[in-house]
């Protein structure tokens, strides 16, 4: 596939989204009367009318280079080969450094969703224990302590204030 055709693929999805997630937030607007919606659709419906300009823009600029390969892609039969690791020697050294690699890959990204799981785990604890301070210095009485009012008080009119 060439680098037009696989452009215009991407620039065609874009605006049929664009589009449709205007229409919706449109459609939002009219059932729940949400300006927000409204705003969302007309953004969404003018990037999509914009992205039809830039696609014609795209074409004219890149006539020269073929886009019907994108036809010819879809239109002929495709066979899978296999490479000689695949298919053949599973001990040999191209095998061991793509398992290596795919082992590689594994623990990279792992470790990153490792980490940002436990990062939404720290983020709840921190709230529920934020929740409970809070609770706590509503309602001392939950620890036996009498409540003190620590507004402050207005001056007594025969002092007066410096």
């Amino acid at each position: 596939m060439s680098l037009k055709a696989f452009h215009l693929v991407f620039v065609i999805a874009s605006i049929l989204m664009g589009i449709f997630v205007g229409a919706w937030g449109i459609m939002e607007y009219q059932d729940s009367g949400d300006i927000a919606a409204l705003i969302l659709g007309a953004v969404f419906i003018a990037l999509g009318v914009l992205l039809v300009v830039y696609g014609r823009k795209m074409l004219k600029k890149t006539e020269h280079i073929g886009y019907l390969c994108l036809l010819l892609f879809f239109t002929f039969e495709h066979h899978a080969m296999a490479c000689s690791a695949c298919y053949g020697e599973s001990d040999s050294a191209l095998a061991k450094g793509m398992n290596a690699g795919i082992f590689t890959l594994l623990v990279v990204i792992g470790g990153l969703l490792t980490g940002i799981v436990a990062f939404f785990v720290f983020i709840s604890y921190r709230g529920a224990k934020a929740a409970a301070t809070r609770k706590l210095l509503d309602e001392p009485e939950l620890l036996g302590l009498k409540r003190i009012d620590l507004t402050p008080s207005k001056p007594h009119p025969s002092k007066p204030v410096i």
